[in-house]
């Protein structure tokens, strides 16, 4: 299992709504893809935390990595929502053990 982690902050002008716009379509169209197992979303409970948001994707294995990065619905997702919306942010992916 992997976990596809975005630790992210909004742009300057745009609200929590806007932010959770954002996530309901990340959730409604990067679900669909094949691999993605789960879609996780979470908010730092410390308003001085370097990061406010956080963005977790399950992937089966390894082999959903390339296929996510470069499927037409998380390049349309990533092109006219995040990249527009979080500017500031760290993605990493990891292995998740039992």
């Amino acid at each position: 299992m992997i976990r596809h982690l975005i630790v992210f902050n909004l742009r300057e002008g745009l609200g929590h709504q806007d932010c959770l716009d954002m996530i309901d379509e990340g959730r409604r169209v990067l679900t669909l893809i094949p691999g993605v197992t789960d879609y996780h979303f979470g908010e730092a409970v410390d308003l001085a935390a370097k990061y406010r948001y956080y963005l977790a994707i399950d992937f089966t294995d390894e082999s959903v990595i390339e296929l996510y990065k470069y499927h037409p619905l998380h390049v349309k997702f990533a092109d006219e929502w995040f990249r527009r919306s979080a500017t500031d942010r760290i993605t990493t992916d990891y292995n998740l053990y039992p």
